[in-house]
């Protein structure tokens, strides 16, 4: 086992221990699922959706637990939280179209009972034209005038029903728009999930560490001769790995560092650990990585590892080290 992958599984059994983080996007979609659960309408018009984002919480607090990547988490809580959100969005546009239906309703009895009305009114005419013929010219001029009414308030009904008709059909079309949306949200998920994956496998291939400043990748003293400055046969293997990551993931950009111990003098020693990480930068153009992606910094003995004491702390000492970007490409400043 090499002293890269030692010092992995020493940083992994660090992260092992103690509680799992705290999550507040879980803790928040959490909330919102108890919220929607806790509406009857909600549970009888979307459970559906409500049972999705329960297993999507529970997958992201067993992720928690296991102590995964906080954007993986995050990635499930925010799935549950667009599902809760989904599950009230479908609960309202139930309870519209019931509105919509009781309003129908409500126009049908009222036009019955127009009509109801007409009926009684066309009957008293009748009996008052039997009852007086003299009054029969007035009586069928009220009619007339009643009929046109009557037609006025029908057009009026018709174009109160196209309005309804034309609503519930914008129902339908923003209830279709939203499924249409969460689909492409979980499909979207689904590939923010395999990029994940894929990522998390490259970066177990270069034996890498994530830490605040992006991802390291330590290369020891074996890549150089004592007090030289140009790459060893041997080393190139790392170089490709690195420089087939850089290749599959153009949006990052690497910084390379180099260390001395503190044999030699300090002038010295920065020259020598700046023309070692000029030489990693090299090999990368070369390969055809663009140049305004890799930047080199030397320090000479500073920031130690270990002790310069004796010959093993020394080679630790001896070192390059590579930090690569997020997807923004930015790498903090050294601090230690």
């Amino acid at each position: 086992m090499t002293r890269l992958s030692l010092l992995a599984l020493a940083l992994a059994l660090a992260a092992c221990s103690g509680p799992p983080p705290a999550n507040p996007a879980l803790d928040e979609a959490r909330d919102m699922y108890a919220a929607a659960a806790a509406q009857p309408a909600v549970t009888a018009a979307a459970a559906d959706y409500l049972d999705e984002a329960e297993a999507q919480i529970s997958t992201a607090e067993a992720l928690r637990l296991d102590k995964e990547e906080p954007a993986l988490v995050d990635h499930h809580a925010f799935l549950a939280s667009q599902l809760v959100k989904t599950a009230v969005l479908q609960t309202e546009r139930v309870a519209a179209e019931a509105e919509i239906a009781a309003a129908e309703a409500e126009r049908r009895t009222v036009q019955l009972e127009v009509r109801t009305a007409e009926a009684d009114a066309a009957r008293r005419r009748a009996e008052a034209a039997q009852r007086e013929a003299a009054t029969e010219r007035a009586a069928a001029e009220a009619e007339r005038r009643r009929a046109e009414e009557a037609q006025r308030q029908a057009a009026e009904q018709r174009s109160a029903a196209e309005d309804a008709n034309r609503r519930a059909a914008e129902e339908r079309a923003a209830a279709e728009a939203a499924q249409r949306d969460a689909e492409r949200a979980r499909q979207e998920a689904a590939a923010a999930l395999a990029r994940a994956q894929e990522l998390a496998s490259r970066i177990s291939e270069l034996e890498a560490a994530q830490t605040e400043r992006g991802l390291v990748l330590t290369l020891g003293d074996v890549l150089f001769d004592v007090g030289k400055a140009e790459l060893k046969p041997g080393s190139y293997r790392a170089v490709e790995q690195l420089v087939q990551f850089l290749n599959e993931y153009p949006q990052r950009r690497v910084l390379i560092e180099g260390f001395t111990d503190s044999s030699g003098s300090d002038d010295t020693n920065l020259a020598l650990s700046q023309r070692r990480a000029d030489a990693v930068q090299r090999a990368l153009v070369e390969r055809g990585i663009a140049a305004n992606r890799v930047a080199t910094r030397g320090y000479g003995e500073a920031f130690p590892r270990a002790t310069n004491d004796n010959p093993a702390g020394r080679q630790l000492n001896r070192r390059v080290e590579v930090i690569i970007s997020g997807d923004d490409g930015r790498i903090p400043e050294r601090t230690q």
